[in-house]
């Protein structure tokens, strides 16, 4: 669940640099909530293919977020505007 939620936020983030086909595969997975089943029977591929597909996603996110850092400095920027809120009010 939480490595979900971390790779949405990747998603929300890179997915412009991602290819067409991979970022509809993600929207119908995670968005939409298909299965690996219905989406390959949507796509006309292979299960395996829809698999390897978020596979080659996460591996993507991740590294742009590690070359880029925006999930990180926005999760920290949140973090100190909670603090900032908390000693004001």
């Amino acid at each position: 669940m939480k490595d979900d939620l971390q790779f949405l936020q990747l998603l929300d983030q890179y997915s412009p640099l991602l290819t067409k086909t991979q970022r509809e595969i993600a929207d119908l997975y995670f968005n939409y909530d298909l299965s690996l089943g219905e989406i390959a029977e949507e796509k006309g591929v292979s299960r395996q293919s829809v698999s390897d597909c978020l596979q080659k996603c996460r591996k993507q996110l991740e590294s742009y977020e590690e070359k880029l850092g925006f999930v990180r400095t926005i999760t920290e920027l949140q973090a100190q505007i909670e603090a900032l809120q908390q000693t004001k009010g």
